[in-house]
């Protein structure tokens, strides 16, 4: 037997709204709606039927009555051939029966679409972006859960992003620069929507920001370097290949990503020629002595592969355990941004060492080492000198020996007029 149940699509309010059978298929419930209208005051849901304020109540009563007893024969029917009945099935019968073409089914929600978006970005978008947005979706989910809101176009407003944030500063926990990215997250793909026509409204346009801090990432010093190439990990091949793929980053300036899909034909007599994973950015990028050994060290032994690299993930493990090892303990302050409070944090080195610790060391390196910022742009692949001083780190030793070295150039010419 069909089960068939009558709700309204919006039961609050003046307005007339519209009518739906909630029909259970193979266990599930599938919404069709009617071409019947009423204000949420005329329907009683205990007894699912018109109350006698509404005009002609008797009559559509009765039709109600009628419609159901019709929907419950024609899925009977086709059980009996073999076929269950389809939501399409019984969206034409209840066409045909009120003599009107069945409505169309109710618009799909916001995140079924961004859903969907997500897999079409999938083309173009690294893996890294996907889970992202992916994290997103989840944080959506479970927002609109809390709140009990059926998420469409119109409704996430300027508002709505406002109590956003705040569950994700005060629920989730996370700090203010996550919680822009999944506002820059949600931004991208209303304006994506917006622009292929599927809705006309431009709240987005509006999103405010968190303040937030630039993300810090700690790099190493040419000494702490050193000390994890001179580490003895031959007892600990695992580890030993992590620390020769670490380095190889911070001799070459290449993203974690792009290091894990380096192909041995793309290294050439001394350099490498790729095509960045991020960016597209096509890339000649010089190697140095040390580089050349690791690559030489691991070739052939990972088919299809320049080198062992592990997952993020796991890659980010090793690294702390190793910099632990090395004794890479110098305190280190990091900050962030909580609402409207400023968290700094001090911890030992070796557990902020990370995948991109080592790009951020190789720019660092090569412009104390004087290589002009230009070059370093060409090789690292950066766009413009503000994104690459967000890497630049200069130590005190470096900021003393320029110091010492402007003041023996300002002395000369008055030791010379002393003598």
């Amino acid at each position: 037997m069909l089960r068939t149940k009558y709700y309204l699509t919006r039961a609050d309010g003046d307005g007339p709204t519209a009518l739906y059978a909630a029909c259970f298929l193979e266990g599930k419930r599938k919404k069709i709606y009617l071409p019947i209208t009423v204000v949420p005051s005329e329907w009683d849901a205990t007894k699912q039927k018109f109350r006698r304020s509404r005009t002609n109540w008797s009559e559509d009563n009765t039709l109600l009555e009628f419609l159901a007893k019709e929907l419950d024969k024609a899925a009977t029917k086709l059980a009996a051939q073999g076929t269950p009945a389809t939501p399409d099935d019984l969206r034409a019968l209840v066409g045909k029966l009120t003599g009107a073409a069945a409505p169309p089914p109710a618009p799909e929600g916001l995140l079924v679409q961004l859903a969907a978006w997500i897999e079409e970005c999938r083309r173009d978008k690294t893996p890294s972006t996907i889970k992202s947005y992916r994290t997103l979706v989840g944080h959506l989910t479970a927002y609109a859960k809390i709140r009990r809101l059926n998420l469409q176009y119109t409704s996430v407003d300027a508002d709505f992003v406002e109590g956003f944030k705040t569950y994700l500063l005060k629920t989730v926990g996370i700090a203010n620069t996550s919680i822009n990215n999944n506002i820059k997250y949600l931004k991208a793909f209303l304006n994506a929507m917006f622009e292929q026509g599927k809705h006309e409204f431009a709240h987005f346009k509006r999103f405010r920001k968190l303040e937030a801090a630039l993300p810090e990432v700690v790099y190493l010093t040419a000494a702490e370097k050193n000390r994890l190439f001179t580490l003895n990990l031959e007892p600990l091949p695992y580890l030993e290949h992590t620390r020769d793929v670490f380095l190889f980053e911070c001799e070459t300036g290449l993203r974690f990503s792009d290091v894990y899909a380096l192909r041995p034909e793309q290294v050439g007599e001394g350099f490498l020629l790729l095509t960045t994973q991020k960016t597209a950015d096509l890339l000649r990028v010089p190697l140095s002595p040390l580089a050349q050994s690791i690559l030489t060290r691991y070739a052939g032994h990972r088919e299809g592969r320049a080198l062992p690299v592990k997952s993020n993930q796991k890659t980010n493990q090793d690294l702390k355990i190793i910099a632990r090892l090395a004794r890479l303990n110098t305190p280190t302050t990091t900050t962030q941004h909580r609402g409207s409070e400023r968290v700094a944090t001090t911890r030992p080195k070796h557990e902020l060492i990370c995948t991109h610790t080592a790009r951020r060391t190789f720019v660092t390196l090569a412009l104390e080492g004087g290589m002009r910022p230009e070059t370093v742009m060409r090789i690292t692949g950066h766009k413009d000198y503000k994104t690459l001083h967000r890497y630049l780190k200069i130590t005190d030793a470096v900021v003393q020996d320029e110091f010492a070295q402007y003041v023996e150039r300002q002395n000369t010419p008055l030791m010379r007029v002393a003598v």
